[in-house]
């Protein structure tokens, strides 16, 4: 991490997609933020991503310790912000953690999978909100 580089948030949808699908756009798109931004986490969507990743419907893709160890190396590759700004601007309750990081963490962009709750505010208080392939396709003009 880099004073120079500049802050992303990526929302839970595209993080989940990414670890099991390892050869998807997800996955791409996750690889391009860790590689060139600074990827903001917060104790609430790195707790989020664990709860979701241990469900047992992903057995199926990778065992839950596999999940488990690909969420901790992410959460050690990513900028830890305490939270400071209060959301509740997003029809789905659970998506203002995200609003609330980026904002927090004065983020250049958020990046999700989520078109009908997330993807739906662009831009949210100026803040870009865009899904994966837009991302994959433009993130050099955020960098």
């Amino acid at each position: 991490m880099s004073a120079l580089r500049k802050t992303i948030v990526l929302d839970s949808n595209l993080i989940v997609s990414a670890f099991l699908s390892p050869e998807g756009s997800a996955s791409q798109a996750m690889q391009i933020a860790l590689d060139y931004f600074d990827v903001a986490a917060s104790k609430e969507t790195l707790t989020e991503l664990v709860d979701v990743l241990r469900r047992d419907k992903f057995d199926r893709y990778a065992s839950k310790e596999g999940r488990v160890t690909r969420v901790m190396a992410y959460a050690e590759a990513t900028k830890k912000i305490q939270v400071t700004h209060v959301v509740a601007d997003c029809s789905d309750p659970k998506d203002n953690k995200f609003l609330a990081l980026a904002l927090s963490s004065k983020a250049c962009i958020l990046v999700s999978g989520d078109k009908k709750h997330l993807i739906s505010m662009n831009p949210y208080q100026g803040l870009p909100i865009i899904g994966v392939r837009e991302f994959i396709e433009s993130y050099q003009r955020y960098l």
